[in-house]
């Protein structure tokens, strides 16, 4: 037992000893290497850490870069996104502008419709007014006039037929001055007996008898049954349209409108009359040179009974209301100078 030890010890020892023996060797090696050896093995050290230097930066650099590149893209979407969104914003403005622009336009629009409506309701108002005023007066007129024709023209019909008996006496004695005494009596007969018809024509509204008939044809005879001043002159339009109409009751508005243009001058004028074919409609005017009609009495002018004559019996123009009301049409009066204006629909 004892003997195995020994030999382990010594085996170890002998081991030791040659690691000694390697290391002296080693040193001795390394003593005998010269300067230049060193030199150069510090070279290859120094410039190994230097590689390992420089590719430590280059691989810094490398990921600088690779951030710089991942940041300036990021901006650049940035910018792209804000400069996409600018421009969407844009385009929305503008239809946003463009739909406002539209909005007020159709508000003008509209805007002026509801004043021409306001116009038109207001117009018809007027006439549905003048209307209720005429209708309430005319029952009050019918009633009257009636009894009023009743007891005025049996007297009148007993004095006619009393001086024509009277007149065949005189006619004998062949005296001028009874003649032309009885012609006046005569002719104010007759005018009495007018005015009655006219109040009774215009208290009595008759149905309108429908007919084509020319408007220059109803100007003539119209015409032809006034007594027209020599000072006076009437011209009548170039134009002639058809229209259907009561040619008999336009023949009274023409005649009432004429017949008051002719009061209103003081030493003769002109008479115009106009004609304009619209679309719906046909407007005639009547215009006249005289001393125009006060500005207070215009609103005044189509009432029955209103008169500013001494022997006007205030129905002429009422009765020219009534009856272009009756064809649907309108009729209104401008100063400055005179004009009727009078609209009749195309379709009655």
């Amino acid at each position: 037992m004892m003997g195995k030890k020994t030999i382990v010890r010594k085996k170890v020892m002998i081991s030791g000893f040659k690691v000694k023996e390697h290391a002296r060797k080693s040193n001795s090696q390394l003593q005998i290497l010269d300067s230049k050896d060193k030199t150069q093995i510090l070279k290859e050290s120094l410039q190994k850490k230097e590689n390992e230097l420089m590719e430590s930066l280059f691989e810094q650099n490398s990921i600088y870069n690779q951030t710089v590149s991942t940041v300036k893209k990021f901006n650049e979407y940035k910018l792209k996104v804000a400069v996409e969104q600018v421009e969407r914003e844009r385009k929305l403005s503008k239809v946003i502008e463009k739909s406002i622009n539209q909005n007020l336009k159709c508000l003008a629009i509209n805007e002026r419709k509801l004043k021409a409506q306001k116009i038109q309701i207001q117009e018809k108002l007027n006439i549905a007014t003048k209307k209720l005023l005429i209708s309430k007066k005319l029952t009050t007129i019918g009633e009257r006039t009636t009894n009023f024709s009743h007891d005025v023209r049996n007297p009148l019909s007993l004095v006619r037929t009393q001086l024509e008996i009277l007149q065949i006496k005189l006619l004998k004695e062949n005296d001028l001055n009874s003649k032309v005494a009885f012609m006046r009596i005569f002719y104010a007969l007759n005018g009495i007996d007018n005015m009655i018809e006219q109040v009774l024509d215009y208290a009595r509204e008759k149905p309108l008898q429908i007919t084509e008939s020319k408007l220059s044809n109803i100007l003539k005879l119209c015409i032809m049954g006034i007594e027209i001043p020599e000072n006076v002159k009437i011209k009548l339009p170039k134009e002639d349209y058809s229209i259907l109409c009561d040619d008999h009751q336009m023949g009274i508005v023409f005649n009432n409108l004429i017949l008051n243009a002719i009061e209103s001058f003081e030493n003769g004028g002109v008479i115009e009359i106009k004609i304009d074919n619209q679309t719906d409609n046909i407007e005639i005017e009547i215009q006249d040179s005289g001393t125009g009609i006060s500005n207070n009495i215009l609103e005044k002018i189509f009432e029955p009974q209103f008169t500013t004559k001494k022997a006007g019996t205030g129905f002429g123009l009422a009765s020219c209301f009534r009856i272009i009301t009756q064809h649907r049409g309108i009729i209104n009066v401008q100063n400055n100078p005179t004009r009727f204006l009078i609209k009749l629909p195309k379709n009655q």
